[in-house]
């Protein structure tokens, strides 16, 4: 929970020039160091932007659904670098906020599109890691935001 309004944290949680402070990298997966929008659009639903990380690939999205304060969500046109490129052919991020006694609440999940069906046992442990990655996130738009 942040201890502030759900519009204010919608706001901070999805301006693009934040997020190489608060998506940094964490165990084997990437940060962001950039977010650019395509052609000059502005954050809705349908536009396009390129996802710079700090391992130098580079995710294309598409901006699925953009309903401040309430949802964020978005998917990937583009591929993952290798090894993860082996397992995962596509990913959709959902941000949800709600508000709460005393604050808002994120809840950031994400849905991974795998190669195979082979891939799934080798998917989980990183699955299961890729949670802090998440949870690291979180935590830093909350430690922004105090």
């Amino acid at each position: 929970m942040i201890p502030r309004p759900r519009e204010e944290v919608f706001a901070f949680a999805t301006d693009m020039t934040n997020t190489p402070r608060t998506i940094r990298p964490r165990g084997p997966f990437a940060g962001i160091r950039n977010v650019e929008m395509y052609e000059g659009h502005s954050l809705a639903k349908g536009s396009k932007r390129r996802i710079l990380m700090t391992d130098g690939a580079v995710l294309d999205e598409v901006i699925l659904d953009y309903d401040p304060p309430v949802r964020h969500r978005y998917g990937w046109t583009g591929r993952v670098k290798p090894p993860f490129s082996l397992l995962v052919r596509s990913g959709t991020g959902n941000w949800d906020f709600t508000e709460t006694e005393g604050g808002t609440r994120i809840v950031w999940t994400y849905t991974f599109g795998l190669t195979s069906p082979l891939a799934y046992p080798l998917a989980m442990p990183i699955a299961w890691l890729f949670k802090g990655f998440l949870q690291q996130g979180l935590d830093a738009i909350r430690a922004e935001l105090l």
